[in-house]
């Protein structure tokens, strides 16, 4: 029986930043799957279609598809809140004052 080391590296939390994205788009694009995902989950939950549940979320059955499959570009975060929301989805947003610096602030996504 063999037992040889398997290299492997360990990954940041986000796949977007570890294939090379740059910080606040790496969390943008990280925030979009996790909404993808939500929606995917929905549509498992009701157990429809994809084009059923396109017309439920107003997303194109075509571009759903895409979604489902990592091609997230060219759609808005809104229209995936928008999505969830149309599902009875509650979508909290909370903006919180912090002192002036120069460091940018950050957006956190929280799904339950």
């Amino acid at each position: 029986m063999s037992t040889a080391k398997i290299e492997y590296e360990e990954g940041s939390g986000n796949v977007f930043e570890d294939i090379g994205f740059e910080g606040a788009v790496a969390e943008r694009l990280s925030h979009k799957a996790d909404l993808v995902a939500v929606l995917f989950r929905y549509q498992e939950e009701l157990s429809l279609g994809q084009v059923a549940f396109s017309r439920l979320v107003g997303i194109p059955q075509p571009r759903l598809s895409k979604l489902y499959n990592g091609k997230i570009a060219g759609m808005s975060t809104d229209k995936l809140l928008d999505a969830i929301t149309r599902l009875g989805g509650h979508v909290v947003i909370r903006v919180e004052r912090r002192p002036i610096s120069k460091v940018a602030g950050r957006v956190e996504l929280e799904v339950a």
